[in-house]
């Protein structure tokens, strides 16, 4: 009976153990705005021009293997290639970028699903927060690790990517729907820095 105590008692401190060091295992990783960004792009009457935001700011904490992102891009960081265009988009007919100067996704919950048999690099399910126009709402996207390495001053980064779509409807941004599309696809890039 004694040595029973003992063995569950070593087990549990060994448990407690792994518990520890897998919180001394998370890392903080910072957005490098120069190197990440978002492409988008819209059907506009017979064609799908692009835009991007520039910027973005946030963190992935990389936790046993597994991100977590808490991202902001500033909408007022949004090149459509021509200011006009850049002036109209920004009115508050469309981002209303003075209520409204960010958009944010935070992940709520990720789950691993391995290695992509054609590009060899691993794949996540990401779900979180995405709060566009002053709307929150809930997105499912395939987040793929693109690659860790050092950078040129020795600094330790790490890349993400990844693509999905969004109806600009349900994010009350309805003008002009029919010759200007509702569904925008999104292009995520990421290439954070071990702080």
């Amino acid at each position: 009976m004694k040595k029973n105590r003992i063995a569950s008692f070593a087990a549990f401190a060994l448990a407690a153990a792994g518990s520890v060091s897998l919180g001394l295992a998370e890392d903080t990783f910072k957005l490098d705005p120069v190197h990440s960004g978002v492409v988008f792009t819209i059907h506009h009457l017979v064609s799908n021009p692009f835009g991007v935001f520039h910027a973005p700011e946030g963190t992935v904490v990389v936790d046993g293997g597994v991100p977590k992102l808490d991202i902001k891009v500033p909408v007022e960081k949004i090149d459509m290639g021509n200011a006009k265009w850049e002036e109209d988009i920004k009115a508050a007919s469309w981002f209303d970028v003075k209520q409204f100067p960010e958009i944010t996704f935070k992940t709520t919950s990720v789950k691993k699903l391995g290695e992509n048999k054609d590009t060899k690099e691993y794949e996540f399910e990401a779900t979180g927060d995405l709060t566009l126009h002053g709307v929150t709402k809930s997105v499912t996207v395939t987040l793929t690790k693109t690659g860790e390495g050092k950078g040129m001053q020795g600094e330790t980064r790490i890349g993400y990517t990844c693509t999905f779509k969004v109806k600009r409807s349900d994010y009350k941004m309805t003008t002009y729907v029919g010759p200007i599309g509702d569904e925008v696809t999104l292009m995520v890039n990421i290439e954070a820095i071990k702080q």
